[in-house]
């Protein structure tokens, strides 16, 4: 049983679209596989429900079992996200939140690596709303630096509430109690959290970084990653609070020093203002990232170009074929045989 789980929330334009990509993996690549498919919904005020629940009638049979976790009112990502990890029936899955796309590669090649590694970390293409690819290099300095952060560095950066490891995929046995206890004890930062705990429980972790997309992630007025975003300030509110939590329990007085210095620097990634928030850069975390881009400097441009320059034209063409999908479902095979 492999399990695949939307999160969503207000996304009724756009989740067609999710679940679109999901079942492209299902009929492109998961032959022999049976399927759980488990949505949760955060009280949305829109029209997400309804269209979820139309989808699902369209695609009846394609899942072995279904888990619709609908909820009346809002209550953050965190207990979403918990109670969903919660219902997984097999060992492997994958999250998806409700505005983003599975990329066109196989995630069945990513969990069976699971057989080797602990945790295996990916990457992640963003795009706009007009489905067109952000090309950046720079904008994936955060994602390649994962092939580079191992052992008491990745410890380490963990504490300090590195955006790292948002796609990685691991086994559903690393879902301890604890781990979901501790997640329930925040709103936005229900990755931070839950890799956060499994690393302190599982100290001789083995992890491993691939250079490919896993998701398509989209640039929205909502979205966390963009500073204008209504949820950016409770986010770097959460980030911080991580950071204290820590702090409190260090024994080491340098780290400590730094735990604390990290903490405080989210008042400057909450800033309106782009001056202020340059400030940012002067924190531990930063500290850090610039060492290992030095120290790996020819390695990560080279992997930055390969990420971009190998994975975005078939991103785009991939996201406009499942949001077409999406408006004509009569049309799926089709969408397919074309891609």
């Amino acid at each position: 049983m492999f399990t695949f789980i939307v999160t969503c929330y207000n996304q009724a334009e756009v989740v067609p679209h999710a679940l679109e990509s999901i079942k492209y993996q299902i009929l492109r690549f998961g032959s022999n596989l049976e399927f759980q498919l488990i949505i949760t919904d955060d009280g949305s005020r829109d029209e997400s429900c309804r269209v979820i629940r139309g989808w699902l009638e369209e695609n009846n049979g394609l899942f072995a079992r279904t888990n619709l976790l609908f909820r009346k009112e809002n209550a953050g990502i965190c207990v979403n996200y918990a109670e969903a990890l919660k219902c997984i029936e097999g060992e492997s899955f994958v999250v998806l939140n409700g505005d983003d796309l599975l990329a066109p590669y196989s995630v069945f090649e990513l969990t069976d690596r699971l057989k080797e590694y602990d945790l295996v970390c990916t990457a992640f293409l963003k795009f706009t709303g007009s489905g067109e690819m952000i090309k950046s290099y720079g904008t994936y300095l955060e994602v390649v630096l994962q092939e580079f952060i191992r052992g008491r560095t990745l410890e380490q950066a963990i504490k300090l509430g590195f955006p790292i490891m948002g796609t990685v995929v691991f086994r559903k046995s690393l879902v301890s109690e604890g781990v979901l206890d501790f997640i329930l004890n925040f709103r936005t930062v229900n990755d931070r959290a839950c890799f956060r705990k499994i690393l302190e429980e599982n100290r001789n972790i083995r992890v491993c970084y691939v250079n490919r997309p896993i998701i398509l992630y989209r640039i929205s007025a909502a979205s966390i990653s963009n500073f204008a975003s209504p949820t950016r300030v409770l986010h770097n509110r959460e980030v911080a609070r991580l950071c204290r939590i820590e702090r409190e329990k260090e024994k080491s007085r340098l780290f400590r020093l730094l735990l604390f210095w990290q903490e405080k620097s989210a008042a400057f990634r909450t800033s309106s203002s782009a001056v202020v928030r340059l400030f940012r850069f002067f924190s531990p975390y930063f500290a850090i990232m610039f060492w290992l881009y030095l120290r790996h400097y020819g390695e990560i441009r080279k992997m930055e170009r390969e990420l971009v320059d190998f994975h975005w034209e078939d991103c785009r063409r991939h996201y406009f074929a499942m949001a077409n999908a999406g408006k004509s479902a009569g049309e799926d095979e089709k969408c397919y045989d074309e891609q």
